[in-house]
C-alpha cells in the first residue's frame, strides 16, 4: 500500500501525520475536525500552510464555529525571526507508534543563532502528548534560568494540546481540585509540575505555537533531536554536539 501524509489544520492536534491510527486519534469525535490525505510530503506540507485549507472550508457542510477568541495564534517562521526575544527555545516530542517508543527534543538559539541541542527522556511506553509535556518541561526549566541572567524569553512549541494545559486549563483545574468533568486529566502530574513553574514565570516568558514540518528551523532541529532520543533510547536530556553544519542534523530521521 503507497504511503500517505495526513493532514489534520483543525483537531486534538494539528499536524502533518504519516498513519491513519494517528490522524483518526486526533480527529475522531473532535468537533469542527478538518483533514485531507496527500500521496506526497511536498503536498501535504503546501496544504497544511493554507493553499487546500480554505476550498475544503467552502465544501463543508456544517458552518465552523466562530473563532472564541481563547484558542492559540499560530506564529510564522517570519514573524519568530522579528520577534524580540534574547532566547528561543523550540520544542518538540515524539512517539513511534503512539502509543509507544517517545523521546523529546529541543533547539534554543540565543541573539538569532542556533546555541543548543538536546534531546532525551526516552519512554519506551510514551504517547506523544507525554513526548510533547516533556520536551515543554525542560524548555521551562531552561527559560528559568535565562531568567536569571535577565535575558528575555520566548519558547515555541508545535502542540497546542501541551501549550493550552499549562497556560489556559490548568488554572480551572487547579480551581476544581485537580479534576475536570468529562473525566480524569491525563499526564497530571508532570501537568501540575509545570503549572507551578509556568505560574512562577509567566511574566517574563511567552510561550507560543508554531506549526510542525513546515520549514520552522528551530522546529526541525527538535524535532530531529525527539527523534535521535528514540533511536538513542536514550532516558536522560542529555546535551547534542553541534555539528559545523546543521545540514547533517536536518538530513536525520524526521518524525
Amino acid at each position: 500500500m503507497a504511503k500517505k501524509y495526513y493532514v489534520i489544520w483543525q483537531g486534538r492536534e494539528t499536524g502533518i501525520f504519516t498513519d491513519w491510527d494517528t490522524c483518526k486519534k486526533h480527529i475522531d469525535k473532535f468537533a469542527g475536525a478538518r483533514y485531507k490525505s496527500y500521496k506526497t510530503r511536498e503536498e501535504a506540507e503546501t496544504a497544511f500552510q493554507g493553499s487546500s485549507f480554505a476550498a475544503i472550508k467552502k465544501k463543508a457542510k456544517a458552518t465552523p464555529k466562530k473563532f472564541s477568541g481563547k484558542g492559540l495564534k499560530t506564529y510564522t517562521a517570519a514573524e519568530i525571526d522579528s520577534l524580540k526575544a534574547h532566547t528561543k527555545i523550540f520544542t518538540d516530542g515524539g512517539c513511534e507508534p503512539n502509543p509507544g517508543k517517545a523521546g523529546s527534543g529541543v533547539a534554543v538559539y540565543r541573539e538569532g543563532k542556533i546555541s543548543e541541542l538536546w534531546f532525551g527522556l526516552f519512554n519506551p511506553q510514551g504517547t506523544n502528548n507525554t513526548a510533547e509535556l516533556s520536551a515543554l518541561h525542560q524548555a521551562l526549566l531552561m527559560a528559568e534560568i535565562e531568567i536569571e541572567k535577565k535575558n528575555s524569553v520566548a519558547i515555541f512549541c508545535d502542540s497546542k494540546y501541551s501549550i493550552q494545559c499549562v497556560t489556559q486549563w490548568a488554572v480551572g483545574w487547579e480551581k476544581k481540585g485537580w479534576k475536570k468533568q468529562d473525566g480524569e486529566i491525563k499526564n497530571l502530574e508532570i501537568i501540575q509540575t509545570m503549572y507551578a513553574l509556568y505560574t512562577k514565570l509567566k511574566k517574563s516568558v511567552k510561550v507560543l505555537h508554531v506549526n510542525g514540518h513546515v520549514g520552522v528551523e528551530g522546529n526541525e532541529l527538535a524535532d530531529r533531536m525527539s527523534i535521535h532520543a528514540i533511536d538513542t533510547k536514550e532516558e536522560a536530556f542529555a546535551s547534542y554536539k553541534l555539528p559545523r553544519s546543521l545540514k547533517k542534523v536536518l538530513a536525520m530521521r524526521t518524525g
